[in-house]
């Protein structure tokens, strides 16, 4: 997907965006293909699986220690751009490429991979709210029935996932364990 098709997807889903103003990317260490995605395109207010992503009204993208009103030297490489289910900051690793990650706030801060981009992370975003979508529409009032999908369409998911990034699906990654978290209700409850 292009940036034009992830905003239109977006749109037709009715979910707001939040940009983000040149100005509030002015961070040396952010790569041109991050500005240009969170300029041009955005992230949705919030999404599956639990994610929620605000609006930066700040002069620049804040770091987690700004936000959280701490002190932790490792936690300025990291700038805020959301956070998940648990209220673990999801942020853009400054040190690592831009890749996406999250920062488990009760093991230390300990540092989980995401994705390896901004854009990957909204096509994982989407592939895994398509995939949930699927799931017997005609019970969508009924989570326990939602939850049941075949071993093959969960192998289709899972390659879709990898091929948008091969990374995001190794062990101990976040969407590994999203998945894997499907699959276990699936098969007991």
């Amino acid at each position: 997907m292009d940036i034009h098709q992830i905003k239109k997807y977006w749109t037709n889903t009715d979910e707001e965006l939040y940009t983000y103003k040149p100005s509030q990317l002015e961070n040396p260490r952010l790569l041109q293909t991050t500005i240009d995605f969170l300029v041009n395109c955005g992230l949705p207010d919030s999404c599956a699986p639990g994610l929620s992503f605000d609006e930066c009204n700040g002069t620049a993208i804040p770091t987690p220690n700004q936000v959280f009103n701490i002190d932790i030297d490792e936690l300025n490489d990291y700038l805020m751009i959301g956070s998940n289910g648990s209220g673990d900051p999801v942020c853009i690793d400054l040190n690592n490429k831009n890749e996406i990650v999250y920062l488990n706030h009760d093991n230390d801060f300990e540092r989980v991979y995401m994705n390896a981009s901004v854009k990957q992370l909204t096509e994982c975003i989407i592939r895994y709210k398509d995939f949930h979508a699927s799931l017997n529409p005609r019970f969508e009032n009924n989570t326990f029935f939602r939850r049941k999908f075949t071993d093959e369409e969960f192998s289709k998911v899972c390659n879709d996932f990898k091929s948008i990034d091969d990374k995001c699906l190794v062990e101990n990654n976040c969407w590994k364990a999203e998945l894997d978290y499907l699959l276990w209700e699936r098969d007991n409850e």
